[in-house]
């Protein structure tokens, strides 16, 4: 006879797999396939892995023409272990794009730009499932997408829609809700919001249902913008802590840990690299900042932090003096760099929790 088991044992089985083993189970039963395919089981499986520091997550490093992914954890980051873990991604399109550029990621979706080729001027902008392969062409923005912007992707839990916030240069900023399809200008940007700092390498922090960045005037506030009620406001710097941006800062940003808004910023003095990563443990409460820790050296520099582990060590993305691309590094003081040689180098990295959400769907 066979065994029967209750649909709810086999979906808290399921919960915990990775996208990869779901994706074949699919054929296992018309079972099986409905209930994988079922838009709560995509939210159940997300959640436990977006709340489980033991669930799958996925390390996607981007080149300028080539994409890896491999699963991640502090065990997988010696040289050896990782290479051999890698796997090659498949274009995002149709034909190899003579460039993509990697802008953002969240709820295991990833934003890119891709130059179409033959076509050099036109470029267009992606929404990615790096887990299942999936991605969707959004619509053309109202401002030019060649020249450089950053974005910011987040869920407006108030409409139940995903929306991606983009600001060029020159302070104009548009936003496009993906259940309408449709790019909107953002016209309220109020004396004292500046430009955002744009980087080629930083993308708006998303916490708390807002989009955050360090505007590039004198005031250097940390500007945070209401996905739900599109609303300005400046989050608090404890007395103190405000950066200085001068030719001694050659880095600063912010990113998300572990759900926590933080501040990051490698300083250079006598050529002596300092990296400070502070964390907000209270949103919106000035008194909360605290230092995370700081890492001195004289080779490392540009460094981003990509991801905190259950151990509280931090990923750290990092340009080496004397190497191209970017390297990859744990907190820990005596972990090594990752890759060791050059030719293996890539642009940037991102790290993904598992999702089976369809970009097509979210589109509509």
């Amino acid at each position: 006879m066979g065994v029967h088991l209750q649909e709810e044992i086999i979906m808290d089985i399921l919960i915990k797999l990775h996208v990869r083993s779901l994706l074949r189970f699919k054929c296992v039963s018309l079972l099986w396939m409905a209930l994988i395919s079922d838009p709560y089981f995509t939210i159940k499986h997300f959640n436990y892995g977006k709340n489980s520091q033991h669930s799958p997550k996925t390390l996607v490093l981007n080149g300028e023409f080539s994409s890896h992914s491999s699963s991640l954890s502090t065990a997988l980051l010696s040289s050896i272990q990782l290479v051999e873990n890698v796997q090659k991604l498949d274009w995002p399109c149709n034909r190899r794009p003579l460039s993509f550029r990697m802008y953002c990621c969240y709820d295991g979706l990833a934003l890119i730009k891709v130059c179409d080729y033959p076509c050099y001027e036109r470029h267009i902008l992606l929404l990615w499932n790096p887990s299942t392969r999936e991605s969707v062409v959004l619509p053309c923005p109202e401002f030019s997408v060649i020249s450089d912007y950053v974005c910011g992707l987040g869920y407006d839990s108030v409409s139940g829609d995903y929306k991606i916030l983009k600001i060029d240069q020159r302070a104009r900023s548009e936003m496009l809700t993906l259940k309408s399809g449709l790019w909107r200008k953002i016209d309220k940007r109020p004396i004292g919001v500046y430009p955002v700092w744009c980087d080629m390498e930083d993308s708006l922090a998303f916490v708390h249902g807002a989009f955050h960045w360090l505007d590039s005037s004198l005031n250097n506030s940390l500007i945070s913008f209401s996905i739900s009620n599109e609303v300005y406001r400046e989050i608090p710097w404890q007395e103190g802590m405000s950066l200085v941006f001068n030719r001694h800062y050659i880095k600063y940003g912010l990113s998300v840990l572990e759900g926590l808004l933080c501040v990051y910023s490698t300083h250079i003095h006598r050529r002596i690299y300092t990296f400070k990563l502070s964390v907000m443990k209270d949103y919106g409460i000035k008194e909360s900042w605290i230092l995370l820790f700081a890492i001195q050296g004289t080779d490392l520099h540009s460094i981003i932090p990509k991801y905190k582990f259950s151990d509280g060590e931090v990923l750290l993305r990092c340009r080496h003096v004397e190497r191209k691309g970017v390297v990859l590094k744990t907190s820990k003081e005596s972990s090594g760099l990752w890759p060791q040689y050059d030719s293996e180098c890539m642009q940037n990295g991102f790290v993904f929790t598992e999702s089976l959400i369809p970009p097509k769907l979210l589109l509509t």
